[in-house]
């Protein structure tokens, strides 16, 4: 797949998952939408913004945010606005997330010595989830990876890099490294494995981190990824 042809498919999967049209990210406007999902929840890939709201601030929604360009919406002025609304009602945003899209397939990552590396089908998986240091690569109550790589010195493991197929097609890439393994360069190494298998099997891997974590980006970075859009939802108080 091309980079567009990745991000029309990233646009695709989100639109269907929330039930909105089909050429939302297109438009020049913002587009509104009324949900029982969430209270609130902003998606922008930087040209518009989808923006959901329960129907006890719809109306605000619209009103304060119709003709704002999506790049000023996540700015601290209206951010601050967007907060002081949501604790009015009980909630506030959670941390922003960037998603990225390995756009960049052909990067080279060298591979870090002294480990080995085992890859793991949905069938082995169960013998990981006994293992719970690794709760950024797996998800230990829903246990809805398909695939896993698992990197170890000897017998110990040293990270764990999971694929999870949540969105039906779209697989989330997660990684997870032990303290006293980090910065060998395991996690970028294995992010970009993951991705080439991901790809190998006709699917579209996305990596999620917040916008603070700056060396979960750099991981992203490495392996050939870009940030392609970015989300906010709000969470209970």
């Amino acid at each position: 797949m091309t980079k567009q042809s990745k991000i029309q498919y990233a646009m695709s999967c989100i639109t269907t998952e929330w039930l909105c049209h089909k050429d939302t990210f297109d438009k020049d406007e913002n587009v509104f939408m009324e949900t029982n999902k969430i209270f609130f929840g902003i998606i922008t890939f930087g040209h518009n913004a989808l923006i959901m709201a329960d129907n006890k601030i719809i109306d605000w929604c619209v009103n304060i945010l119709s003709g704002v360009p999506a790049s000023e919406i996540l700015d601290s002025d209206y951010l601050y606005l967007i907060q002081k609304k949501l604790r009015e009602n009980g909630k506030k945003l959670s941390e922003e997330n960037t998603c990225y899209l390995h756009l960049y397939p052909k990067r080279q990552i060298e591979k870090p010595q002294g480990f080995t590396f085992e890859l793991y089908e949905k069938d082995k998986l169960p013998i990981l989830y006994e293992d719970d240091r690794f709760e950024n690569a797996l998800n230990y109550n829903t246990k809805g990876e398909t695939l896993a790589i698992v990197a170890k010195n000897e017998d110990d493991i040293a990270s764990i890099v999971g694929a999870d197929d949540y969105k039906r097609g779209f697989w989330q890439i997660g990684i997870d490294t032990l303290d006293s393994y980090r910065g060998k360069g395991l996690a970028a190494y294995l992010v970009k494995e993951m991705a080439l298998e991901t790809e190998k099997r006709n699917q579209v891997p996305y990596y999620t981190t917040w916008h603070s974590n700056i060396a979960s980006s750099r991981v992203a970075l490495s392996a050939g990824f870009s940030p392609a859009w970015i989300e906010y939802f709000s969470e209970n108080l």
